[in-house]
C-alpha cells in the first residue's frame, strides 16, 4: 500500500486518481503515505473533501500521528457543494461569480417565503395554496419555504438540466437516458416557481447559479491556458464519501487538467457489481477497470439473480452503485497505477467472506 515515489517539495503532476478499497483505514494509510512523501510546497494548503466532521477529525488524528505526517496543519476540509463553488470561481474569475451563491438554500429559503403570499391567487400553484390554508401562525409557510429550499438545492446538485430547461421555459424532464418527458399537470408549478425565483433575484446575479455555471467552467477548463489559478489548490483529496453526484464529479475531473486530484473510494467489492440490480444495462461500461465475477454468468438471467449477487451488496443502494458506475467513465488507470504499489486495496473479510468476497477453495 505503499507509495513508490518519494518527492520532496517539487511541483505535483496534474491527473485524476482512484483508489478502491473494502477498508476506510487502508485508504486512510494512503492518504496520509501520499501526502508524508509528497508534500505541498510552503504555505500552500492541503484540500480535502469530506462528507462530514467527524470524517474531517479522523483524517486529522491519522495526519497528526507520530505513524503520519506528526502534524495536522495547513489543511482545510470542504463539504463538495463548497468546494464546487470555490472551483467556479477560481476557473471563472473571482471577480464575476461572488463568494456566496444567491442560489444557496438559506437565501432560497427566505426568497420563497415572500414569494409564497402572491402566488395564492394563480391556479397553478393550488398544490400549493391547498397546503396553505388555514395558516394564521405562518407555520405552514415557513415550512413549505424550508422544504422547498431543499427541493431546489438538489436540483442544483442533481438535475441542473432540468432547472436549466425550466428558466427557458421548457417544462420537462431530462432523462440520463432516453427522451425527455413532459412535466406531469400536478408538477408545473415547479418550473413556473422557479422562474420566479429567478426573476426575483437581481438581473446582475440571475445566471450565475450551480445550474446556470456549471457548463461555462466545463467549457472554461476544458480549453484553459496558461498556469493553475492562485484559488485553485495544487492537490485536492476526496476522502470515503460513499457518493458524489455527476456534477461534482465532472468539476473534479476538469480541475484535474490543473491540479492533483485523488479519490479514495470506500467500494465493498473488488468486482464490477453495477449489475446486481435493477437499470444493469445503463452502467455496463465496456472497459470498467473492475471486472465481473468469474462465477456471474453473462447474460444474466434475472430470475437467478439471487443466485450470484449478495443482498449486502443491493443493500448498499442504488445511489452508491450508480457512484461507482459513473467512476468508471472518468477513470484511466493507465496513466497513474505507477506511481502506487496497489490502486485495489481489497482485504479479505474473514468472518464476512461470503458477503462480498469469492469463497477460498480448498485443494485436495
Amino acid at each position: 500500500m505503499d507509495t513508490q515515489n518519494q518527492n520532496t517539495g517539487q511541483e505535483l503532476s496534474p491527473g485524476l486518481s482512484i483508489i478502491h478499497s473494502n477498508h476506510l483505514e487502508d485508504l486512510r494509510q494512503v492518504a496520509v503515505r501520499w501526502i508524508k512523501t509528497h508534500p505541498l510546497q510552503v504555505l500552500e494548503t492541503e484540500q480535502f473533501i469530506v462528507q462530514s466532521n467527524g470524517m474531517a477529525q479522523w483524517l486529522k488524528l491519522a495526519l497528526a500521528a507520530d505513524d503520519g505526517c506528526g502534524i495536522s496543519a495547513g489543511i482545510e476540509m470542504q463539504l463538495p457543494g463548497r468546494y464546487v463553488w470555490s472551483a467556479y470561481r477560481a476557473v471563472l474569475g473571482s471577480d464575476i461569480i461572488p463568494e456566496e451563491s444567491p442560489y444557496d438554500k438559506e437565501r432560497l429559503m427566505w426568497r420563497i417565503f415572500r414569494l409564497l403570499p402572491g402566488l395564492c391567487t394563480e391556479s397553478i400553484f393550488d398544490p400549493l395554496n391547498r397546503f396553505l390554508e388555514h395558516d394564521k401562525d405562518q407555520r405552514k409557510r415557513s415550512q413549505l419555504a424550508v422544504h422547498l429550499a431543499d427541493l431546489y438545492d438538489q436540483y442544483q446538485v442533481y438535475r441542473a438540466d432540468w432547472l436549466g430547461d425550466w428558466a427557458q421555459g421548457v417544462d420537462r424532464l431530462a432523462r440520463v437516458a432516453g427522451q425527455p418527458v413532459p412535466l406531469g399537470e400536478e408538477q408545473q408549478w415547479q418550473a413556473e416557481l422557479w422562474r420566479r425565483i429567478k426573476a426575483d433575484v437581481p438581473e446582475e446575479y440571475r445566471t450565475i447559479g450551480r445550474s446556470d455555471l456549471h457548463h461555462r467552467f466545463l467549457e472554461k477548463a476544458g480549453t484553459f491556458n496558461g498556469p493553475r489559478p492562485n484559488e485553485l489548490p495544487p492537490r485536492v483529496i476526496v476522502f470515503g464519501i460513499s457518493s458524489l453526484p455527476r456534477q461534482v464529479l465532472e468539476t473534479l475531473h476538469a480541475v484535474s487538467s490543473l491540479c492533483q486530484v485523488l479519490l479514495f473510494v470506500h467500494n465493498p467489492c473488488r468486482h464490477f457489481w453495477a449489475d446486481i440490480i435493477e437499470d444493469r444495462e445503463l452502467l455496463r461500461i465496456e472497459h470498467a477497470r473492475h471486472k465481473a465475477k468469474a462465477t456471474m454468468p453473462e447474460p444474466l438471467d434475472p430470475e437467478l439473480l439471487h443466485q450470484h449477487a449478495n443482498p449486502l451488496l443491493a443493500a448498499w443502494g442504488k445511489q452508491g452503485r450508480d457512484y461507482i458506475g459513473m467512476l468508471y467513465g472518468y477513470d484511466e488507470p493507465e496513466k497513474y497505477e505507477t506511481a502506487f504499489s496497489q490502486i485495489d486495496l481489497f482485504a479479505d473479510l474473514r468472518r464476512i467472506r461470503t458477503c462480498f468476497l469469492p469463497k477460498k477453495v480448498s485443494k485436495g
